[in-house]
């Protein structure tokens, strides 16, 4: 029987996370399902057994750089190689403008979205490189692409299509494709379920774009599938907006 593909998924008990972990099982991968939240993990490695599916759980911290060495050890010794990892892993910034920031917010933010990114993607091209070649995937966000209203997470978005685009050039001769997802407004994860919080802004972001409805975990995950796919095998380097349209505007 033939050895199945694995992919690593931080941040893998979220929405954006869970979805695209059961897509990849579903695609008959052996799913590393990582989150800092260890029961969280356990759930969703629940799920993808009950459809009959093959998941293990890990918890580590991806800002921080000895759990993510953790992590990589656990999973030389479990999985052996990486095919795949969607770096999704990431907290939000709110709304707050920049002259009323707490610090604090700022370096956590950074911490867990563009540090974080940064210490898997060292871990996982380490591993990749010794195995001639891999598939990364990171999250970013629309506002990795544009201006947003917190400008910490703003930053740190840029930041990561910034690491991706820079990744890509040095490995792309090395057979290791990476690529950016950039998630407009989406049904979950730190899009409406945060947003709710301000409806008014929600509806009149909502208003703004050209579908007409928000994203779903789904287009978010179909979109990492493509671009792990054999089918996207000319593209690296690229960081996709998932928004409706709303970059067009």
């Amino acid at each position: 029987m033939a050895t199945r593909p694995s992919i690593l998924i931080t941040g893998a008990a979220g929405d954006i996370g869970r979805a695209t972990a059961l897509r990849f099982a579903g695609k008959g991968y052996r799913v590393a399902v990582c989150d800092v939240r260890e029961s969280a993990a356990n759930e969703t490695t629940e799920t993808i057994r009950a459809a009959g599916g093959l998941a293990d759980a890990y918890a580590a911290d991806v800002g921080d750089s000895a759990s993510v060495a953790e992590l990589f050890e656990r999973l030389k010794r479990d999985y052996g190689r990486l095919d795949a990892a969607f770096n999704n892993a990431g907290r939000g910034g709110g709304r707050t403008p920049l002259d009323e920031s707490d610090d604090a917010l700022w370096d956590d933010c950074i911490r867990v979205n563009l540090t974080g990114t940064y210490y898997c993607m060292k871990q996982e091209i380490k591993l990749m490189l010794a195995q001639g070649g891999g598939v990364i995937v990171n999250n970013s966000s629309l506002w990795g692409l544009h201006g947003g209203p917190s400008a910490t997470y703003t930053a740190s978005k840029h930041g990561i299509v910034g690491l991706t685009k820079s990744a890509a050039l040095s490995y792309a001769g090395k057979n290791i494709r990476i690529n950016a997802v950039c998630p407009g407004l989406i049904d979950g994860g730190l899009g409406l379920k945060v947003l709710s919080q301000a409806p008014e802004f929600v509806s009149g972001v909502v208003g703004r774009v050209p579908m007409g409805r928000p994203g779903t975990v789904d287009d978010v995950a179909s979109a990492v599938a493509y671009l792990c796919s054999d089918e996207a095998a000319y593209i690296t380097g690229h960081s996709m907006a998932i928004d409706g349209g709303c970059g067009s505007v």
